[in-house]
């Protein structure tokens, strides 16, 4: 049995030029953009899950993996810039 994944492919996409349109406040995207990166963790589990089963290809396996260890990566490192950013606007003085 062959399962197939939607990996959800919208964080971040924007085109150059043209203005970026919100339908909701920060809070909604963040916690919209984070639902995605832990639906990808659970997706790569499930896949090293099938892997071991026999259910999914190597390969396949490893590119779920990925997706999912780079979309970690990159809610990290956005996470470091906005501490700083916050450390950084307590440091000012009124």
């Amino acid at each position: 049995m062959k399962v197939q994944f939607d990996i959800p492919t919208t964080l971040g996409r924007a085109t150059l030029g043209q203005p970026v349109q919100t339908e909701g406040n920060f809070q909604d995207y963040l916690r919209d953009a984070l639902a995605e990166v832990s639906a990808m963790q659970h997706q790569g589990d499930l896949a090293f899950t099938q892997l071991l089963t026999g259910d999914i290809e190597f390969h396949d396996a490893m590119i779920i993996a990925e997706k999912a260890n780079l979309a970690m990566q990159l809610t990290m490192a956005i996470r470091t810039k906005l501490l700083e950013a916050y450390q950084e606007i307590m440091r000012m003085q009124v």
